[in-house]
């Protein structure tokens, strides 16, 4: 069911509606009072779209919900405040997606199958319904900040170590070292999956994608310089989308310097990343992707994650980088140029190569965060509910 408070966001959620085949007749035209008033007297849905309109303190106005909603309700809310703060307050919350407006049938679909997949159970067997990857895009703030090291090793900690089927994309046809991170000849993969995306499958997974363990496959290119890769935002979003299929987790490395590859990459992805050091450059650059994401991809989660390894001088540090910002730094990757230098020179992920680094340490750290071990979990129960007051 959808509440719609103006006709322009109303066409966009009638839309969604034909095209999912969903009854016309639950898109109801009215904020919050009326979801309020209609929802009070009947069984919530199990997704809920609502448009806040122009309400200053969204949180608030979501709070009306909770003495008329059932727990388990998938709520996707729709604003206007432009706030990474107010986003990551909301998804904190339990709300399954903030929409920035205006919305399209295109975003608005993306919300529903990522709340439908957060909500479903991980089935499996003959006949289970397939559940899709998350897709982690990481992107440097500027060129040399660890985004590759953070990206590789990630892959490697949630592979091997927390036993998740991982495919890790590398978007850069001409420069991408993270197969390097492993001693991996990538060949021309990146560049045959882009060439066909809509022919992407489970055999063609296997051709293009480089097997670094059960739990790991690498999909990247070393291609000629020559030759020219199509790198459109529409083959990009196919190809992670036919990948969401076929792993638990995507990990992709989107390069800063191909807009167009980081736009359709952000759309795609359920986590954002960004990855600087400490520096005025970073500040200004971290400050511009994220305005980049709150514009592409309003309402998934972004996350900071410096790295003190790399060497500048510079009096910035986290509380400077923060209030500058007004975004959290999540993690902090120590410098530790043996233990990374290490695993360079062995072509080994730094787990491996280099088990004691404060690097790993850090960089296990970042994993829980994005997937809490059992038991540690945040209890939301699949609903904003457990944060407001229970329907009672």
């Amino acid at each position: 069911m959808a509440f719609a408070a103006d006709e322009s966001t109303h066409a966009a959620l009638v839309d969604f509606a034909r095209e999912l085949y969903l009854p016309e007749e639950d898109v109801v035209m009215g904020g919050m009072d009326a979801a309020v008033s209609k929802l009070s007297g009947m069984d919530t849905p199990e997704y809920l779209f609502v448009d806040l309109a122009s309400s200053p303190a969204p949180l608030g106005e979501l709070d009306k919900l909770s003495g008329v909603c059932d727990p388990g309700t998938q709520v996707i809310a729709i604003g206007e405040v432009n706030d990474i703060t107010v986003f990551r307050d909301m998804l904190d919350a339990g709300i399954a997606d903030y929409l920035l407006k205006p919305v399209d049938t295109g975003r608005l679909k993306q919300a529903y199958e990522n709340a439908h997949r957060r909500a479903e159970p991980q089935a499996t067997g003959p006949g289970a319904a397939k559940v899709l990857a998350d897709v982690i895009v990481l992107v440097g703030a500027r060129g040399g900040v660890g985004a590759t090291m953070v990206a590789a090793n990630m892959a490697w900690i949630l592979g091997h170590e927390n036993g998740r089927k991982v495919g890790l994309v590398d978007l850069d046809p001409y420069y991408g070292n993270a197969a390097m991170a492993f001693s991996l000849d990538v060949g021309r993969g990146l560049s045959e999956a882009l060439e066909a995306p809509d022919r992407i499958d489970h055999e063609l997974i296997e051709r293009t994608m480089t097997k670094e363990h059960d739990n790991l496959r690498v999909l990247g290119a070393e291609e000629s310089m020559q030759n020219d890769v199509p790198m459109d935002s529409m083959s990009i979003e196919t190809l992670l989308e036919k990948l969401r299929e076929s792993f638990q987790v995507v990990v992709v490395e989107a390069p800063r310097g191909h807009l167009s590859a980081v736009k359709a990459a952000m759309r795609m992805a359920t986590n954002i990343l960004f990855v600087t050091d400490y520096s005025v450059v970073g500040m200004r650059d971290v400050i511009r992707l994220s305005g980049l994401a709150n514009s592409v991809a309003a309402g998934t989660k972004q996350m900071v994650v410096a790295n003190r390894g790399i060497s500048t001088s510079t009096d910035v540090n986290a509380k400077d980088f923060e209030a500058t910002t007004g975004l959290q730094v999540d993690a902090e990757i120590p410098s530790d140029p043996k233990g990374v230098s290490l695993a360079l020179n062995a072509g080994a992920a730094i787990p491996e190569a280099a088990g004691r680094s404060p690097v790993v340490k850090s960089l296990r750290k970042l994993c829980s965060e994005l997937y809490p071990p059992a038991g540690k979990a945040k209890a939301k129960n699949g609903s904003f509910l457990s944060v407001f007051s229970k329907k009672g």
